[in-house]
């Protein structure tokens, strides 16, 4: 049975990163390239739809006819949306899509708010975004580094509409995330996997993840060779993968 060797399946489970999904026009990845783990941005639209207003006279959605699906709000009162990013994830970008034609110097606002579980208690934990009188375009910001942890926090996108007679329309807004691996705990796991070992952070996100114990006597083996069976079992488990009935 042919065989390969562990290092490289390690190296190939921690560096696996899903295709991402075409850039729009404008969109500039974060220069600089991750540590560890996918180097890729993953985008995640926020449409309008998702958005509704956050108190009694925030207003209603108003279609701008000829614009396609954007809105405008109808009452002075902002309005919000959930946040749907993996748990663990890194933030790393923030865009605001948007029409301002606004000659008065009023204009939308984005922010992000971290809140508990019940949704109160919320901190702004990103830079506010505010679009200018110059059409339809976007603007955003890539000094983001928010990780998510939907355990203890939620997250939701704050709109703030600077007029509610149609200068200010909110086309959507982008959410760019990075997954990464953990980082390695202080105390190894196995015997013959130092904290010096070139491996040790991804071999420890393998065990933390249960995607692995090892190979018997507290020890990874980290040299030894692997199977197409041990392969399966690997990639199945780091993966997700599983059979249906339907």
């Amino acid at each position: 049975m042919r065989t390969m060797r562990l290092g490289w399946l390690v190296a190939m489970l921690c560096c696996l990163a899903f295709t991402m999904s075409a850039q729009p026009s404008g969109v500039v990845q974060d220069p600089k390239a991750a540590d560890f783990g996918p180097a890729n941005l993953t985008h995640v639209r926020v449409s309008p739809f998702e958005f509704q207003a956050t108190s009694t006279d925030g207003g209603d959605r108003v279609p701008v006819l000829g614009l396609g699906f954007t809105f405008y709000s109808s009452g002075p009162a902002g309005w919000g949306a959930p946040v749907h990013l993996p748990g663990g994830s890194l933030l790393k970008r923030i865009e605001l899509d948007y029409c301002d034609t606004n000659t008065d110097d009023f204009h939308l606002e984005l922010g992000l708010e971290e809140c508990d579980n019940q949704w109160e208690n919320c901190t702004g934990v990103a830079e506010t975004l505010i679009s200018t009188s110059n059409g339809c375009a976007f603007v955003s910001s890539s000094a983001v580094s928010q990780r998510i942890d939907n355990y203890h926090h939620t997250y939701a996108l704050a709109i703030t509409f600077g007029s509610n007679d149609g200068t200010n329309t909110l086309g959507g807004v982008i959410l760019s995330y990075q997954l990464d691996v953990s980082p390695a705990p202080g105390s190894p796991t196995f015997n013959d996997v130092p904290p010096s070992d070139p491996a040790y952070q991804y071999i420890e996100a393998l065990v933390a993840s249960g995607i692995t114990a090892g190979c018997s006597g507290g020890n990874y083996c980290p040299d030894a060779p692997l199977t197409r069976r041990q392969m399966a079992v690997f990639l199945a488990k780091a993966l997700g993968l599983k059979w249906t009935s339907y």
